[in-house]
């Protein structure tokens, strides 16, 4: 009877330490994936729905789909990285494509 009274609130405790790390990573990876928003801003090349997937993404984790959530972070986090690519990309080939 005593073990089954201390395996409970253990259980307890255990379930919130693990909601909280989850939130902890979503937050981090949130940040992340804003500032990496940010930065495809401040070149001019920030995708149309990229702050929208993060708004979403909020919505999701305040809703408790963690997964969902994290999901939408990662897939802005890579519209990001490829904005930034394709500015990259285009800085350098729009001088091939005028007429010399």
């Amino acid at each position: 009877m005593i073990k089954q009274l201390l395996t409970v609130p253990l259980a307890a405790l255990f379930l919130v330490s693990c909601a909280s790390a989850a939130k902890d990573d979503f937050a981090s990876a949130w940040d992340q994936a804003d500032a990496k928003r940010m930065e495809a801003a401040s070149l001019g090349y920030e995708w149309r729905d990229t702050g929208k997937m993060l708004d979403k993404a909020k919505e999701e984790q305040a809703a408790g789909n963690t997964d969902a959530a994290m999901k939408l972070v990662m897939q802005a986090m890579e519209e990001s990285e490829d904005a930034i690519a394709q500015y990259h990309r285009e800085s350098d080939a729009w001088s091939n494509r005028v007429p010399q």
